[in-house]
């Protein structure tokens, strides 16, 4: 008996212990409370009693104060050159034992000791409500009761597609409506002048010559393109520039320069002019390149929708739109549902980037062409700089621009012809710095498009911002083969669509991102060109805001393009650079022409029919541990060998020409690996 007294009075004891504990822990919790909420009242104290500041500085310094829940993963990692770039990600969930967050913290600790500078970035987690675009339960009601009044889902879509084809049917009226009065002016006679006068080196027909025209080579032997020597080329008559010149005027008087509210009121419920998303112009042929493009994008990390831009009705494939691209977060949708019969009649090749840009239902868009690869996830481009601020990137060509001063005439564009805003000669070069402007480059001065051509085989653009860009382009790519395409490119490489975006938006950002020429050794000992690779922007713009980051060039630059002594191949713009892109066109990864007929030579056999990198050694070089080029293969494989998939222009499954290819692709895997 006396022993069951002590263990209730023990257990009453215990209790009590406990509860005491408990009671204690409460009163420190709240005190804690109270104190942190003292604590951020002095902060806020302290930084507006501090000389020039504000709450900008109040929030960084919030910002260390919640430094614990930041999640910090590395992005580009050079320390030896001296930059480390790493997203962070605020309030974040994570183990306090997170390798990476934890390595990151200590490299902060050690960067000014080891001289190399972090700079932060934001991730993309994908898509975001902010606090402002929450509903009220009031307009949750309304919601309820829309709800309840809805239309048929069918009738609702055919009503945003009817929509959607009257507004494309009045941007064609216009067009119509400010057609120039002069007949097209693509002709040779408008070279003539230059053919007789011989002043410059020209073509046969007196066009502008490229000199392999590689704007990082820097040949000696090039001419600056001076406002004398762009305008000698392609001529005019004074009736031609009056023509051209009303008719652009007039465009721009009456010219869309939003999205109507009734398309985006129809549109709104199927996700038009809404959130980030990547395109690709695809149908027919061009079906299989997409399917390996987004393969690797899906490989690489990308979660961001993406939408396929089928032309027409009969390109679409029925096992990639209905069955492949829903299992990869991807849809197709026909252009033609969406633009009138009798407009799609008019448009080509070179209008239906812009037409899909328009049709395709994100607001900010990454446009891919079918036959570009990316080389990282490009989920992050949306949420950083330069893209943050521009809305607005594009990646340059090859060449330096050929643009006539004409064009500013016509479109009403002021250049300042004593006013030098850029050098875009690399540093050293005299031929980039004169007292003379009219001895410098006519793209450096001021209101002038940049020096370098735009490559459109990638490009980002908010559609909302910059919708009035999409529209004039439209008018710039509608009367382009007769009219704009020679204002633009003077006949010389790469004439097309690919100059009417930046046109149309002068003012946009054009990053310092630089590109680079892939392929085997060919003549002179110079690369053959059987791809581009297209850079980071961010690790380009990172390097812009900071000083000493540009690289070394040659003291001395080759001749021309048969000058073999020097090369300019290996140069940088910036020190540290990061491929984001392959543009894979020269030879595409049609299937049944890359392994079944060698891509007619420029295959993965060379003229001795031995097995070769497309992109040689180089690549590695510049991709590092990803080796690009296998993966290409090895997603062929999956979609072509290991899968019954049925494509346009791809054998069928079981036939000898799909097994052909297979067994070719897994020759090529094996060499790669094995090389």
């Amino acid at each position: 008996m006396a022993v069951q007294v002590m263990s209730q009075k023990s257990t009453r004891l215990i209790f009590a212990g406990l509860l005491l504990v408990v009671v204690l822990n409460i009163s420190f919790f709240f005190y804690e409370k109270s104190r942190s909420g003292e604590f951020e009242v002095s902060l806020e104290k302290l930084v507006s009693a501090v000389p020039g500041t504000g709450s900008s500085v109040g929030e960084d310094l919030s910002a260390l104060v919640k430094i614990k829940k930041a999640v910090y993963r590395p992005y580009y990692d050079d320390r030896n050159n001296g930059l480390l770039v790493v997203s962070r990600l605020e309030g974040a969930v994570w183990d306090e034992k997170d390798a990476q967050t934890l390595k990151i913290r200590e490299m902060f600790a050690r960067q000014e000791k080891e001289e190399f500078t972090i700079f932060e970035i934001a991730p993309y987690e994908g898509e975001s409500i902010e606090p402002s675009d929450a509903k009220t339960d009031t307009e949750k009601e309304d919601l309820s009761e829309t709800k309840k009044n809805e239309k048929n889902p069918i009738v609702a879509y055919a009503d945003f597609q009817t929509t959607f084809i009257s507004f494309f049917d009045e941007i064609m009226k216009h067009l119509d409506d400010c057609k120039p009065s002069v007949r097209g002016i693509n002709t040779d006679e408008h070279y003539r002048k230059a053919l007789e006068e011989d002043k410059f080196p020209h073509t046969k027909n007196g066009k502008m010559p490229t000199y392999g025209g590689h704007l990082r080579e820097q040949y000696k032997n090039e001419p600056v393109r001076t406002y004398e020597y762009l305008k000698y080329f392609f001529r005019l008559s004074d009736d031609e520039v009056r023509s051209l010149k009303s008719a652009h005027e007039k465009y721009l008087q009456n010219m869309k320069t939003a999205a109507p509210e009734n398309l985006l009121k129809y549109g709104a419920k199927h996700g038009y002019m809404q959130g980030n998303g990547i395109i690709y112009l695809g149908g027919g042929k061009y079906n299989q390149l997409v399917l390996t493009s987004i393969s690797v994008l899906r490989y690489l990390g990308s979660v961001m929708p993406v939408e396929v831009l089928i032309p027409k009705k009969k390109d679409f494939d029925i096992d990639l739109c209905n069955t492949i691209l829903p299992k990869l977060n991807a849809k197709c949708k026909v252009i033609e549902d969406f633009v009138p019969a009798s407009v799609m009649l008019k448009i080509g090749g070179f209008q239906l980037k812009n037409v899909a840009l328009l049709v395709s239902s994100f607001q900010n868009v990454l446009y891919l062409d079918a036959d570009n690869i990316p080389i990282k996830n490009p989920d992050i481009l949306f949420v950083n700089e330069p893209f943050k601020s521009s809305r607005m990137v594009m990646w340059p060509d090859l060449w330096r621009r050929l643009t006539s001063p004409l064009y500013y005439d016509i479109a009403g564009i002021t250049v300042d012809k004593a006013y030098q805003v850029r050098n875009s000669y690399f540093p050293g070069d005299g031929r980039g710095k004169s007292l003379d402007p009219f001895l410098i480059s006519y793209h450096d001065l001021k209101g002038a498009i940049p020096e370098a051509l735009s490559e459109t085989g990638q490009m980002m653009i908010d559609k909302e911002k910059h919708f009035s860009t999409l529209i004039l382009s439209m008018y710039y790519n509608f009367y382009g083969p007769d009219y704009y395409y020679p204002l633009f490119s003077q006949g010389a490489a790469g004439e097309g669509d690919k100059e009417t975006f930046i046109a149309a938006r002068i003012n946009s950002s054009f990053p310092t991102t630089k590109w680079a020429k892939f392929g085997p050794m060919g003549k002179n000992n110079k690369r053959e060109y059987f791809g581009m690779g297209q850079y980071d922007p961010i690790v380009d713009y990172v390097q812009s805001t900071a000083e000493n980051r540009h690289s070394t060039p040659l003291k001395e630059y080759a001749t021309d393009q048969l000058d073999s002594s020097k090369d300019n191949y290996d140069f940088h713009f910036y020190k540290l650079h990061s491929l984001m892109f392959l543009h894979a066109n020269w030879p595409k990864f049609y299937v049944a022409e890359m392994f079944d007929r060698n891509s007619f030579g420029r295959g993965p056999k060379d003229a001795e029919n031995k097995r070769r990198r497309l992109y040689s050694d180089y690549m590695l070089k510049e991709t590092g541990d990803f080796d690009i080029e296998l993966h290409i293969m090895r997603h062929i494989e999956l979609w072509a060998c290991d899968t019954r998939i049925l494509l346009t222009e791809v054998p069928e499954p079981d036939t000898e020409g799909r097994k052909k290819i297979c067994t070719e692709v897994a020759a090529q895997i094996d060499f790669l690996i094995g090389g």
